[in-house]
């Protein structure tokens, strides 16, 4: 029932909006009153959940099989036939389903068994039982037993790749028929066989031809070509040399020092200088393998005043703070002596208005009391 509500809600909110009928537009004759409806005269069209050309018969549940409908979206299931949809026989042994003899035994919730006649098996009682079921299998090494669903004589064997025989007990060199392509050496392995491709060659049977220019092995500009005995072969620049260019020429890294030398030969030294030995003139020592490196500075300029500005702008901060507290203290330590000079003079005003007699006077101050609020005589003193 949960499943046909949700198909009606579903149905319904695919429906177009109905209009009625236009007033004075008569419909077809015979065309259901409240089922069907019309805008131009002798039509009928019906409303959602009901079909026919009259509009008289309701539409039944989507894939209801076995049923009808009295109301839009019904599936009441004919005699012999149960489900939401109508779809599962309550007799399904009146089809027959079990063969070769077997009794059909129904289980009441549209299912049923097969009890089989003796030698045979299966759902249905389809499959007899030869000797591959009451000899068991005889086929080795994987081999797959096959007897005819069991109406064979004597049972045989389906040999994987690799097996022959009756029983699939003899190893097949599978070797024999030479399946490496392009000079590849095949090598047995017991379930199948193996192939040692030649240089170039690729695949399991050698077949594919490895292209070597793909991966760009030439460095620093040197171009590529195939070349069908080495692989491949790369095209140096004059300034580099070696299997993939990447070796500098030698003519390259001597040619600095080469025009260094020479200048050296025209040159003339100075009389002063003429107490040089000729040997260190002349002689001059060059190593292939010696490299001039130029080391980078260790910061570059922008850096170097990016950390000045940050420096300048941290010593501020640090001044600034500092003075804020020096000048927080200075103002506290002056309110605490102008306090006592104004204990002190107010203490002699009290001893001189008693006529010079000599009287012990203690003053108390509650603290953090402003002076100004007493009267203008003590906060003038």
């Amino acid at each position: 029932m949960g499943l046909r509500a949700a198909g009606l809600v579903g149905c319904c909110c695919l429906l177009p909006l109905v209009l009625p009928a236009a007033p004075g537009v008569n419909c077809k004759t015979g065309c259901h009153p409240e089922n069907g409806f019309c805008e131009f005269p002798s039509e009928c069209r019906c409303q959602p959940g009901w079909q026919g050309a009259l509009c008289n018969q309701c539409v039944p549940f989507p894939g209801c099989l076995h049923g009808s409908c009295a109301k839009p979206w019904q599936c009441i299931c004919e005699e012999g036939w149960v489900g939401s949809l109508c779809d599962t026989d309550i007799h399904p042994c009146s089809a027959k389903p079990c063969t070769n003899n077997s009794t059909c035994i129904e289980t009441g919730d549209g299912g049923y068994i097969c009890l089989c006649a003796q030698g045979f098996t299966g759902k249905n009682c389809h499959l007899k039982k030869g000797p591959c079921i009451i000899n068991g299998s005889p086929c080795q090494n994987g081999g797959t037993c096959i007897d005819d669903n069991g109406f064979a004589p004597h049972a045989s064997c389906l040999c994987p790749s690799g097996f022959a025989g009756n029983f699939c007990e003899l190893d097949r060199d599978d070797c024999e028929s030479n399946p490496c392509e392009n000079g590849g050496t095949c090598t047995d392995t017991g379930v199948g066989f193996s192939c040692f491709c030649p240089h170039g060659y690729t695949g399991k049977l050698c077949s594919s031809r490895v292209i070597f220019c793909a991966s760009g092995p030439c460095e620093n500009g040197g171009t590529c070509s195939e070349h069908p005995q080495e692989g491949f072969k790369c095209t140096c620049k004059p300034e580099f040399v070696g299997m993939t260019c990447e070796h500098p020429s030698k003519n390259t890294s001597l040619s600095g020092v080469s025009m260094e030398a020479k200048h050296r030969q025209n040159y003339n030294p100075p009389s002063k200088a003429q107490h040089r030995s000729v040997h260190q003139q002349e002689i001059l020592k060059i190593t292939v393998k010696e490299t001039i490196q130029n080391a980078d500075p260790l910061l570059s300029r922008s850096q170097v005043i990016c950390f000045v500005i940050l420096g300048l702008l941290t010593c501020c901060v640090v001044l600034g703070t500092t003075g804020i507290v020096f000048f927080s203290k200075c103002e506290m330590w002056l309110a605490n002596a102008k306090y006592s000079h104004l204990l002190r003079k107010k203490k002699n005003f009290f001893l001189k208005s008693n006529n010079g007699e000599n009287l012990s006077v203690n003053i108390i101050f509650p603290e953090k009391i402003k002076l100004t609020n007493y009267t203008k005589n003590y906060t003038a003193i």
